[in-house]
């Protein structure tokens, strides 16, 4: 094989493995969260205009609160954020809701990020049984 053409296989490989490896962005989705630190990163989701993120059964080794942040995931650039909002009533074995609306128009990519666990930024670890993201009432 001459050297182009193994530079070009190289090449080929690398960008395949990229691809693959690159976060998926779905519209809405479920999943649940086990131990995770304050920073932890959601996976990513597309939309626009409106977002909303439920965890439900919520336990953690600390005060019983997470505040939850929502970010666009912006390629090659600094993430832009938006409101913080903190849940509790997942702790209660209920239901808590985050939603960001007037979020920018045009479809982007988005995530949440954990900032704090019982109001601390380091120390105690979160669990949720059911995380949902809905990105369909702006749409419908």
């Amino acid at each position: 094989m001459k050297r182009t053409g193994r530079i070009s296989v190289v090449t080929g490989t690398a960008a395949v493995i990229t691809l693959a490896l690159a976060p998926i962005a779905e519209a809405n989705w479920s999943s649940s969260i086990t131990a995770a630190s304050v920073g932890f990163e959601s996976r990513r989701w597309s939309d626009e205009l409106y977002s909303q993120v439920q965890f439900t059964s919520c336990t953690t080794d600390g005060s019983k609160s997470t505040d939850v942040q929502i970010w666009n995931d912006i390629s090659l650039q600094p993430d832009e954020s938006y409101d913080n909002k903190t849940f509790t009533a997942c702790f209660s074995g209920g239901t808590s809701n985050g939603e960001w609306t007037d979020l920018p128009s045009g479809m982007r990519d988005y995530y949440f990020q954990i900032m704090k666990i019982g109001g601390s930024t380091f120390g105690p670890q979160l669990s949720v049984r059911t995380v949902s993201v809905d990105t369909t009432k702006a749409d419908g």
